[in-house]
């Protein structure tokens, strides 16, 4: 089992967790409804998404999410790529944006169960196995890059798989918020790691509690947060540049949790 196959499993799975959780408000991260897809909107930021109707956060919600992605939507008719997929939420939402196909990996079996709930075009997959195949309208990799070995290489693997006038959507940690992490994210991650792994699986229910209560959100995102070896933070200077080598422009920067969302045109 790899180390997303253990962790995937206790977001989803393990009982342990889900009794802390009761203490802590539950984040449901990982259900398959209209939020994945106001979420998906919001985290990208695209405007030919929104309508004078259709508002974020603290502002209307109060018309069917289907009514807007019909008239018009950047994903509508396009070839996806979901660049570790997870479970398979960001996925949804491009379905339900109107996709004509998403294709959708992750390296974790465990996710690509849940997943294939949703998309039987969803499989098991290394990202480092990727080739240049610049075939997808919309490519995105949420949550991903900054959990493999190398950051800046992975970002060119999902880069060579946008079209001409295609778009690249990433998500990576943002440098700037590495203290809240006490270590365990930024260029400590990897020794912080070794620490994680002596840990029985009561102590890491119990950092964990004790990181949400300290710093907010939950449980089951700090069990996310932390267990993965890689955890590397970058700052938004060096993501927009990696764009611009890789040949991106109009390239715009949300920030959303403290973390860098960001996204191109390819040329």
């Amino acid at each position: 089992m790899t180390d997303f196959d253990y962790q995937w499993k206790n977001l989803m799975e393990v009982e342990s967790l889900e009794n802390e959780e009761k203490k802590i408000p539950m984040f449901h991260d990982f259900e398959y409804n209209n939020d994945r897809v106001k979420e998906f909107l919001k985290l990208t930021g695209i405007k030919s998404w929104y309508s004078k109707d259709f508002a974020i956060g603290k502002y209307r919600f109060d018309i069917d999410i289907k009514s807007l992605y019909k008239k018009d939507s950047f994903i509508k008719n396009k070839i996806c790529l979901d660049a570790g997929c997870g479970s398979g939420r960001w996925t949804y939402a491009m379905q339900e944006l109107g996709a004509k196909r998403v294709d959708s990996f992750d390296i974790s079996e465990e996710a690509i169960k849940r997943c294939k709930e949703i998309n039987s075009n969803a499989h098991v997959f290394d990202i480092w196995n990727l080739k240049p195949n610049p075939i997808y309208d919309f490519v995105f990799s949420w949550g991903v890059l900054h959990h493999t070995k190398n950051t800046r290489q992975a970002f060119s693997k999902v880069a060579s798989q946008v079209k001409k006038d295609g778009m690249l959507h990433v998500m990576i940690y943002n440098k700037e918020n590495d203290w809240a992490y006490e270590g365990f994210r930024g260029d400590t991650c990897v020794e912080k790691h070794e620490y994680w792994l002596t840990l029985s699986e009561q102590e890491k229910i119990e950092l964990c509690k004790k990181m949400a209560e300290k710093h907010g959100e939950n449980i089951h995102l700090w069990f996310d947060a932390l267990n993965p070896k890689y955890n590397w933070s970058h700052s938004s200077d060096e993501i927009e540049k990696w764009f611009k080598e890789e040949g991106f422009s109009e390239i715009k920067l949300r920030m959303i949790k403290q973390n860098i969302n960001m996204n191109g045109i390819r040329k």
